[in-house]
């Protein structure tokens, strides 16, 4: 069988197996012979933010398959790095040696579902690293806060030094917002206490009482008989 009709009947068989949206012939002419095939990363479950759908690209070579196909991945560029990608390809490529002399899409196609597998699971735990490294950056956040600072005899003595500032400050501060308050009304008991002044002009005008003289002129003879003279009696005896 030449290599036109094993690439053309390989062509139907694979229409065959997969539906319309899976399989796509971009040229079946000889020997351009082309197709795509579209994967998916979740065949069975429900369908999720992290699916993603995978292109296998193939090109026949005039002596396919007694030589390998050209082999090319789309659609996952975003989802993963090129050197995954070329890894994957490089994967494809070894399955095709294998199978040389027969024909092998299918072969191909089933070894990209396997590493598909290994693509899904390689996400995965990404997906895992990422929200372990969160953990572990919100746990370090916590700790910190309940850590505090390390006190040193250092750190301690600077902060002592600013605590007993700050709190001589307040006591201050505090003593003079008392004392402007109770300006406008202490008592005249609490104004001699605080004053010593008006303690010293009492003894003045006591110090200075022998010095006061009364003038009896302007004084009636009866209000002076009336004050006490004491004073005078005391000298006369």
């Amino acid at each position: 069988m030449s290599h036109q009709e094993q690439q053309e009947q390989e062509i139907e068989a694979l229409e065959a197996i997969y539906s319309a949206e899976e399989i796509c012939v971009e040229s079946r002419e000889y020997p351009n012979i082309s197709l795509t095939i579209e994967l998916k990363s979740n065949m069975h479950d429900e369908a999720t933010d992290d699916d993603f759908e995978v292109s296998l690209n193939i090109s026949f070579p005039e002596n396919y398959p007694d030589t390998i196909p050209e082999i090319s991945l789309d659609g996952i560029e975003d989802e993963f790095t090129a050197e995954r990608i070329t890894s994957a390809v490089e994967k494809l490529n070894a399955v095709a040696e294998e199978n040389v002399g027969m024909v092998m899409v299918f072969a191909i196609v089933s070894a990209l579902q396997d590493e598909i597998g290994e693509l899904v699971e390689l996400r995965k735990q990404a997906s895992e690293a990422i929200v372990e490294i969160e953990k572990e950056k919100k746990e370090a956040e916590s700790r910190k806060k309940f850590e505090g600072t390390v006190v040193t005899p250092e750190t301690f003595r600077a902060w002592k030094e600013k605590f007993d500032t700050e709190r001589r400050a307040e006591i201050e501060t505090a003593e003079k917002e008392r004392l402007a308050n109770l300006a406008g009304r202490l008592t005249g008991r609490q104004l001699f206490l605080r004053d010593a002044t008006l303690n010293l002009s009492d003894v003045t005008l006591i110090g200075g009482a022998d010095e006061v003289e009364i003038d009896e002129s302007l004084f009636d003879n009866e209000e002076l008989e009336g004050l006490d003279m004491d004073s005078e009696d005391e000298d006369d005896e």
